[in-house]
């Protein structure tokens, strides 16, 4: 079923909103994924009762009439908790929605449900998660990455047809790639940030989850929007319009997986890539073999700004207004450092500890100007790429899912390791769509795309899939 038969079902009377959220409802409540950490039966039954007053009484409906939706915990829903997946937040409710979140209740939504993640959003397995890792829905002794597990496993679980996360280095586009489903990372500033939990606000994004393409285009058209909110908010609502992308003769930039950007990618991924370029052949593309020159630094590039900005907007979890106070302290500086060191995971305080050391007055910030500058060579080099090339593909991930009871290293880079193609994304502002290559785990690829080139990114993907069929 997708968004349209849905509504379609509900519009028509044929299945009643209340019954359908029920339905939604017991499906989260047998989840045996741990994807989700809250939900409010009350609130969204009383939605559903709405709505469905709505339909009789013969007035207009929105383009989402009665479809449920999963968000990810960092993003605000007023009418339940949100946590971040963190003990600093476990009991925190705001006061307030995020735009995103507006956007889907005017357009008659229900959110149905909070979804697991890496505490903060800081991990690429859900392993951070104070609730817990979720697990695979695939194979539940595999991980289904981060930072937007539980979203990511609602969606490819059959929970809910669409979701809600947050992607600031791949946390959308990776999970999507563990768990065989379309993950969206939009251009930066299509989606509002307003109400989403900062983690760091020049590469973090709300991003979409979806089965199909059709659904992902209705998702995406309804969630972006200008918001005087947010002053990094495009300033006119985008269109995302349907088009028949035609391959034929259009110049698709490839990296050989025998690159050392590929250092370590696994065989499976690597002949799921291949078998992904040979459809693009047979579509009429011209795949051009590319050397990405600083594509290699970006990992550490990332870990720098990324980190940099983390110690900066994790300094407002303080005990004092909101979030985790510890029970005894002798004065300010001990409620502090007490509350922050119960309340942040172990990732967590390390990202602080990294930023907070690359941004020290004493070494005039020396690692992180350094990493500013290479980032704006990462963007400039991208940018003269799509001069000449139409597209970009690579594999989302180099790895296939690892187990969960894998030890998780204690390098700080060593969650970035398979991102290294969706980080560049992120720090050039640009878009990324990952979409499987065939059923089951498997590889995925990523279709890049140029700053609002959003609309050709997401057609092309789509021919990509019909081909695929």
């Amino acid at each position: 079923m997708n968004i349209e038969n849905l509504i379609n079902k509900l519009k028509s009377g044929e299945i009643s909103v209340t019954d359908y959220t029920k339905e939604t409802l017991e499906k989260i409540k047998k989840n045996e994924h741990n994807a989700y950490i809250s939900y409010n039966e009350e609130d969204a039954l009383k939605r559903a009762e709405y709505l469905d007053n709505k339909l009789k009484n013969g007035e207009e409906l929105g383009k989402l009439f009665g479809l449920p939706i999963a968000v990810k915990d960092n993003i605000s829903y007023k009418n339940m908790k949100m946590t971040c997946a963190s003990k600093m937040l476990e009991d925190f409710t705001p006061i307030y929605n995020a735009t995103v979140v507006e956007n889907l209740l005017n357009e008659d939504a229900i959110v149905i449900a909070k979804t697991n993640m890496d505490e903060f959003a800081m991990g690429a397995s859900s392993k951070t998660s104070y609730f817990g890792a979720v697990k695979n829905n695939l194979d539940i002794t595999k991980t289904p990455g981060g930072s937007s597990s539980g979203s990511a496993v609602a969606v490819s679980n059959d929970d809910v047809l669409v979701a809600l996360g947050t992607d600031t280095g791949g946390s959308v586009r990776g999970p999507a790639s563990y768990t065989n489903i379309i993950g969206y990372k939009p251009t930066y500033s299509l989606m509002s940030r307003y109400g989403v939990v900062s983690m760091a606000n020049t590469l973090d994004q709300v991003g979409l989850f979806a089965q199909n393409i059709d659904d992902l285009r209705l998702f995406a058209n309804i969630t972006s929007s200008p918001d005087k909110n947010d002053m990094t908010a495009v300033l006119d609502p985008y269109d995302y319009t349907k088009d028949d992308y035609d391959f034929n003769g259009k110049n698709i930039a490839v990296i050989s997986t025998d690159s050392i950007l590929y250092n370590g990618i696994e065989d499976a991924v690597k002949e799921d890539y291949k078998l992904a370029l040979e459809r693009l052949k047979d579509l009429g593309a011209n795949l051009v073999e590319i050397e990405l020159k600083y594509a290699i630094y970006a990992n550490p590039v990332y870990n720098i700004v990324m980190s940099s900005e983390v110690s900066s907007n994790m300094s407002r979890f303080d005990g004092v207004r909101y979030g985790h106070q510890t029970e005894g302290y002798k004065d300010l500086a001990e409620l502090y450092i007490k509350s922050r060191s119960e309340g942040f995971g172990e990732e967590v305080q390390r990202r602080i500890a990294l930023g907070t050391m690359y941004l020290s007055a004493d070494d005039d910030q020396r690692i992180y100007k350094k990493g500013l500058k290479l980032r704006t060579l990462i963007k400039e080099e991208l940018e003269e790429l799509f001069e000449n090339y139409d597209l970009i593909v690579t594999p989302t991930t180099t790895n296939l899912p690892p187990d969960l009871d894998e030890e998780t290293q204690k390098d700080p880079l060593s969650d970035f390791k398979a991102d290294g193609f969706n980080v560049i994304v992120n720090l050039a502002g640009m878009c990324g769509l990952s979409v499987p290559v065939k059923e089951g785990i498997s590889g995925s690829i990523q279709f890049i795309g140029n700053r609002f080139d959003d609309n050709k990114v997401i057609n092309a993907a789509e021919k990509f899939l019909g081909e695929a069929k």
